[in-house]
Order: C-alpha cells, then sequence, then structure tokens
C-alpha cells in the first residue's frame, strides 16, 4: 500500500524543543494581536502567573496542557487548531505564521459561514478582480 502523505495533525519526527517553541510563538503572536500581556492572558485564562511565565519560557521545559490551550483559545478567541503548526510549510518556516495574526480571525469568522455567503463573498471578488483587470 502506498504511503499517503497526510500534511494533517501528526508531528512524528518533529523535536518537541522545536515544537514548543513554535506553540509559544504562535501564543505570542496572538497576545500581541490582542494588546495583551502575559500577565494579564493568565489572569483571563484563569493559568497561575508563574505557571504561565514558565510555559512560555522557550528555554524550560514546561508543558502546556490541554485545558491550557483551551482557556487560552477562549480568551484570545481563536480555534486551538491555530496554536498548532499542522502544515509542512508551516514547519519548515519554524511555526511562524503564515498571515497576520489579525488575518486568522476573520479567516476563522469566513470560514464559519453558510455556503451560500461564501458563494457570495467568492462571487464579489471574481467580479472585483474582473473589473480590476478592464481599469
Amino acid at each position: 500500500m502506498a504511503e499517503l502523505n497526510t500534511e494533517g495533525f501528526e508531528f512524528f519526527g518533529e523535536d518537541e524543543q522545536r515544537f514548543r517553541m513554535m506553540l509559544i510563538e504562535r501564543i505570542e503572536a496572538y497576545m500581541v494581536h490582542n494588546n495583551m500581556s502575559k500577565s494579564a492572558l493568565a489572569d483571563k485564562a484563569n493559568i497561575g502567573k508563574t505557571a504561565f511565565y514558565s510555559k512560555m519560557d522557550k528555554q524550560q521545559g514546561s508543558q502546556f496542557t490541554v485545558s491550557d490551550l483551551f482557556r487560552l483559545g477562549k480568551v484570545l478567541d481563536v480555534s486551538i487548531l491555530q496554536f498548532f503548526p499542522v502544515d509542512e510549510i508551516d514547519r519548515i518556516h519554524g511555526g511562524q505564521l503564515a498571515v497576520p495574526a489579525s488575518v486568522l480571525s476573520l479567516m476563522d469568522e469566513m470560514m464559519s459561514m453558510p455556503n451560500e455567503d461564501i458563494e457570495l463573498l467568492h462571487s464579489l471578488m471574481q467580479t472585483l478582480r474582473k473589473h480590476q483587470r478592464i481599469s
């Protein structure tokens, strides 16, 4: 049977320290987008400040729990999947966000729209592109 390249949520062979650093960088990007300090985020996520600072230290070995990630996602208003570098291109670039953090919430909103609205937006985008070529 041929091996399938899933490019999904599998992190086999990924260095744990590197993965932690990618996760921390993404959380930091959302903090910047939301104008939040570590202290404010820890308070709102109901995570102890000392524990949060330790987990955000790229050199230490403290790990975020699944519960921590859900709390952070709720406070930052993002899906916890957006914390992880799930595609190969993400991993090649060290987990850096492919787009600015401000675009990610917009993408989440658009992806949750009904199909009719997505089709309407696509039609509008095609019309705009068509008219830009004419001018």
